[in-house]
């Protein structure tokens, strides 16, 4: 067996092949089995112990509270009214009010030295004796009974501090405290006492006793904490526990999966090992052939390094210096790399910089800031008139249809001698041209309809390259394995502004689409339900994420099937909904569908900032916002509502809004009529 490895290079490959392709496998596999359980159940219960706390801790802070509004009630001048022969009904009402403003399970009384209930926030409870009388033995404190909690305190006379004229007792139910329990599949919160056996919360089995002020236990089953009550709930613990096939689910899985596919991975590598193991081989034996040469005729100057007597040696030392080689030509491209991924998100940065310019003049301020800060220079300037060695930028006249001479910036491309470098100033003045020109068309566009479709075509059409090359430069960059967690980070902004961007630039599109004529509606029958179903859960994690109520309502339509275009239909309802959840900080958003024997009617109403009745009409007008503070957080093209309207009267509707006013919300309707099936 030793000469079968030893005399032959081809069986030593091949051995160290499977070796190779099957140790990384079988080392995972044994740390999976062997620590990876161990050591997700020490981070599971680290994560329960510091919930549990949190939850203690609130109960605490939400019993001290209750204890410290006792003593403020009793404390009051009102209480003085004890003394007085007929019972008081002005405390009452404050008790019954008070106990209300806990929104729980609370009673709270007033006795007099008698021991007899004067008032409470329970009329029942009026002139009967308190029967726990004896648990009443000091100044003030607390006691358990049952389920509930009794905190009292003494009452003095406002005009004796040392005459004690009746105690105040807030009996609280300790079931209220289920609230600050958390309830979830495969979670169990609950309160215990140890010595009565109370328990609040989760009525599952564990099968531990605990012990001391805080600890954990693993049972078959579960993953279990428990924090003893210090101060408020005293023989209480805190049992927080997990079941086990939730917290190490994902281990369990993992395992199943590693098994599923071992043999699958043995097979691939023994076919791998055996077709590759020859290929080497020959080169090897080439090799070998080629270093007996050199020793054949004693030319030392091509000598190889050899550490044995085998062709494994050789090949090390060409491998070594292929290592060598190539990660020197690795580093140099890593820094090339770096730099122009450097330059590509300055490019991107100084694109989101000068986009949001309004004016020319800003423009031009603007530009000339971001060109001083990449190159460092203080002295660059911006001359309107005609200079060598400087960038100049030719903006077009769209009353002759021509470019004309705009002004130059001096900076000297001449002098750069990296192409890429003047590249990358080539691409900044691009982008100054691009923007000058938009702010231009958009100027046009406001007092020319003609001169705005051909703006936003021109302009939309002009970007869309550059952008879809940004994406996909982007999502190459996304998948080159030397970047850094950072860079990764970087690109993937890019990216998604890119596509913010592009996403602009469609909506434009399609106005100029419509404007032209160009956009016709694809009628076909679909069900406008799945439609409005796909819309609300596309947009739920929006409401979700600010905390809205988003409903949808269509338990009133009659009809679900309708001959219309699905994408124009989909698209109006999205922008809709969008707008809804785009201006409303809290609140409800209302999806509703409903219609009758000629028309659909699409509403969706909310509770957000709300429209006054003069800004009403201009909002369907294109690149048209209403200033507020609500709006300046959510920039856009200002066509939503605009596409939303052309789009409705393509398909033979409208789109209509209405409002009481700011502050009060307000209602988009979408209505469309019916087309008959031939």
């Amino acid at each position: 067996m030793t000469k079968f490895f030893t005399h032959s290079l081809k069986h030593k490959l091949l051995f160290s092949f499977l070796l190779i392709g099957l140790l990384p496998f079988i080392l995972l596999l044994a740390y999976t089995f062997l620590l990876s359980e161990r050591q997700i159940v020490e981070k599971t219960l680290e994560e329960q112990f510091s919930r549990a706390g949190v939850m203690l801790h609130l109960i605490e802070n939400h019993l001290q509270t209750l204890q410290k509004d006792a003593s403020f009630v009793a404390s009051l001048d009102m209480m003085d009214d004890i003394l007085a022969d007929d019972i008081d009904k002005r405390i009452s009402r404050l008790l019954t009010k008070k106990a209300l403003d806990y929104d729980a399970d609370v009673t709270i009384s007033v006795v007099n030295n008698s021991m007899q209930i004067i008032a409470s926030s329970q009329a029942n409870l009026l002139l009967k004796p308190f029967s726990l009388r004896r648990k009443l033995h000091a100044k003030q404190g607390k006691f358990i009974v049952e389920k509930s909690i009794y905190f009292y305190t003494q009452i003095y006379a406002s005009f004796d501090a040392k005459k004690s004229i009746g105690y105040l007792i807030l009996k609280y139910n300790l079931n209220n405290l289920r609230t600050y329990l958390t309830a979830q599949e495969g979670l169990h919160t609950y309160l215990e006492n140890q010595k009565t056996s109370l328990r609040i919360g989760d009525s599952v089995k564990l099968h531990f006793l605990p012990k001391g002020i805080k600890g954990s236990a693993i049972t078959d089953a579960h993953q279990i904490v428990y924090l003893k009550s210090k101060k408020m709930l005293p023989d209480f613990y805190l049992i927080y526990a997990l079941n086990k096939d939730v917290a190490l689910k994902f281990l369990y899985e993992f395992i199943g999966f590693m098994l599923y596919i071992s043999v699958f991975i043995l097979l691939l590598i023994i076919f791998i090992a055996l077709k590759y193991s020859k290929g080497i081989f020959q080169p090897i034996e080439k090799l070998t052939e080629a270093t007996r040469e050199i020793t054949k005729n004693q030319d030392y100057s091509l000598a190889l390094e050899v550490d044995s007597q085998d062709e494994i040696a050789t090949l090390t030392q060409s491998f070594n210096d292929m290592i060598h080689t190539t990660s020197a030509a690795l580093k140099s491209l890593e820094e090339e790399n770096r730099l122009r991924l450097k330059r590509f998100v300055q490019l991107i940065e100084v694109f989101n910089t000068i986009i949001l310019t309004q004016s020319e003049e800003e423009c031009i301020e603007v530009s000339m800031r971001e060109i001083k800060k990449l190159t460092q220079r203080d002295d660059l300037e911006f001359s309107t008139r005609e200079e060598p060695n400087t960038i100049d930028i030719y903006v077009t006249d769209f009353e002759k249809n021509e470019k004309r001479y705009f002004g130059s910036i001096s900076l000297s491309l001449e002098s750069i001698e990296d192409k890429n470098e003047r590249d990358f100033y080539n691409s900044i003045a691009v982008m100054i041209t691009l923007q000058l020109e938009r702010i231009r068309l958009i100027s046009r566009t406001m007092a020319a309809s003609q001169a705005k479709s051909a703006f936003i075509s021109n302009m939309s059409h002009e970007l869309r390259t550059p952008l879809n090359a940004i994406i996909g430069f982007s999502q190459f960059l996304i998948t080159y394995e030397e970047l850094t967690e950072d860079q990764q980070d970087t690109v993937a902004n890019i990216e998604s502004s890119a596509q913010y961007l592009l996403g602009m630039i469609n909506e434009i599109l399609d106005i100029a689409k419509i404007e032209a004529g160009k956009m016709e509606a694809h009628i076909e029958e679909c069900n406008v339900e799945e439609l409005a179903h796909s819309t609300y859960t596309m947009l739920q994690p929006l409401a979700d994420e600010k905390g809205l109520e988003f409903t949808l309502h269509i338990e009133n339509l009659q009809e679900k099937s309708l001959q219309t275009d699905p994408k124009m239909f989909q698209q109006i309802t999205l922008n809709l909904i969008s707008n809804a959840i785009k201006f409303t900080k809290e609140g409800f958003i209302d999806f509703e569908l409903t219609d009758d024997a000629e028309n659909l009617y699409v509403k969706v109403s909310d509770s957000g900032i709300g429209i006054s009745q003069e800004d009403l009409a201009r909002l369907f007008s294109d690149f048209t916002q209403v200033e507020g503070v609500m709006q300046k957080k959510h920039k856009g093209t200002g066509l939503g509502l605009s596409l939303s309207k052309k789009m409705a009267n393509i398909l033979g509707g409208d789109v209509t809004l209405k409002s009481e006013g700011v502050g009060k919300g307000s209602t988009a309707l979408f209505i469309l009529k019916k087309i008959q099936s031939s």
